[in-house]
């Protein structure tokens, strides 16, 4: 991050200055740096302020290192190979061209704050379809069926 900072054009507009102390950790450093991407890209156009949450782990973190342990959900993991956790370009336009939610401060840096409107809750998650990996084990046929079972109990709720 801190040797992109002498090619990005926009430097001295997110803030960020290198801090190479042993107590700054990568994930500081990680969280610090999305932060004033949002906050940047908020100011500038809002609609796409929120577009970097579309590369955070979103609880899908697949490994964590020593020093990203504290890493928050919504901090992409910029060590590595960097994948979009989904696909949808316009993610966050939930209630349409008319409002984007706002950023408000929070108690905490790894807390990232915004005012929306709660429209449901959550009550209960599927797991994903692996069928691909499922088709070569041996009990992949069961799966499937599980899979699918839990797609109707879903449904039925």
């Amino acid at each position: 991050v801190y040797g992109l900072l002498g090619l990005a054009g926009d430097a001295d507009e997110l803030g960020i200055r290198p801090d190479y102390t042993t107590s700054t950790t990568l994930a500081q450093v990680f969280t610090q740096t999305a932060r004033a991407i949002i906050q940047k890209n908020w100011k500038i156009q809002r609609k796409r302020g929120l577009q970097i949450l579309r590369y955070g782990s979103l609880g899908q973190r697949k490994s964590a290192p020593k020093n990203q342990t504290d890493l928050p959900s919504w901090v992409p993991e910029w060590n590595g190979k960097i994948a979009k956790t989904y696909q949808r370009e316009m993610s966050f336009l939930a209630c349409g061209e008319i409002r984007m939610p706002d950023l408000v401060p929070t108690s905490s840096s790894t807390i990232l704050g915004l005012r929306a409107f709660c429209v449901g809750a959550i009550v209960d998650l599927g797991e994903q379809a692996r069928v691909d990996i499922w088709r070569r084990s041996p009990d992949g046929a069961k799966k499937i069926v599980g899979f699918f079972d839990n797609v109707r109990r879903l449904l039925n709720m």
